[in-house]
């Protein structure tokens, strides 16, 4: 082998070292970003405490699903044990399942919440059928329990009317059962919220706050569809507000 050849190979493979030790470590490396920042895009795929990923989207895509054109937009890992996302878009893996959405718990755990049942109205019912977990990284691996609303109470002094809908920075939110339509806010350590925000009649289910995109906060909702061509009687929207546009309460909570 020639000098110049030897050389070359050898400028290749120092290459491909480094491009190896530059590509994210993933389940390793320390998390990108707190999981409890409430960042509209923060998603997780999870299939157990040793294989799951989290990713931020792009913001736009808040709320469950949207798995449709991950391959073609910006997505960042946060922590990604043995689920090999990146690899999987890659190959065009049609198993990947829907991501959920995180909503922030306090400032370093999340939780996802779907609807056991779709489509009840919240203003019958006598418990709310919604199945939540809570995540917690510790390191490389990952903390799960469940029932956030029992959590919600005894960190956040919520009562049992009340349903957590999660915390951003200092602000808890939270709705009442028989109001779902009014998403208090109140800071943490208080008792008694000061503002709400009035969500549509057209409202069927509630899900959680996230930072909003395009104003402060926005709301997860179920939704009825409307229009004259519908692919579903109902339908996934985000819901923003303004801090601005509160209304202020007038009684106590």
């Amino acid at each position: 082998m020639k000098a110049g050849e030897f050389s070359l190979q050898m400028g290749t493979v120092i290459a491909l070292v480094l491009v190896a030790v530059c590509f994210p470590l993933y389940g390793r490396a320390a998390p990108s970003i707190n999981i409890g920042s409430g960042q509209p895009g923060l998603k997780i795929m999870y299939k157990g405490t040793n294989q799951f990923v989290i990713y931020l989207d792009e913001p736009w895509t808040v709320g469950p699903g949207l798995k449709g054109g991950m391959d073609k937009r910006q997505i960042e890992i946060v922590l990604d044990r043995n689920y090999g996302l990146k690899q999987r878009l890659q190959s065009r893996d049609g198993t990947i399942p829907d991501p959920q959405q995180l909503y922030p718990f306090d400032n370093q755990r999340a939780f996802t919440c779907e609807s056991a049942i779709l489509g009840l109205d919240p203003k019958t019912l006598t418990d709310w059928p919604h199945q939540t977990q809570m995540f917690t990284i510790n390191g490389d691996s990952l903390s799960v329990s469940d029932d956030v609303y029992a959590l919600a109470r005894h960190q956040h002094g919520l009562t049992t009317n009340q349903y957590f809908l999660g915390m951003i920075g200092t602000d808890v939110f939270y709705w009442e059962m028989g109001d779902p339509r009014k998403a208090y806010c109140r800071p943490a350590g208080e008792k008694q919220a000061a503002i709400y925000f009035e969500l549509p009649k057209s409202m069927i289910d509630l899900f959680g706050v996230t930072k909003g995109v395009k104003k402060d906060v926005g709301f997860v909702v179920l939704k009825k569809s409307t229009g004259f061509f519908l692919y579903s009687p109902n339908e996934f929207v985000f819901l923003e507000f303004s801090f601005k546009d509160a209304k202020r309460t007038t009684i106590n909570q």
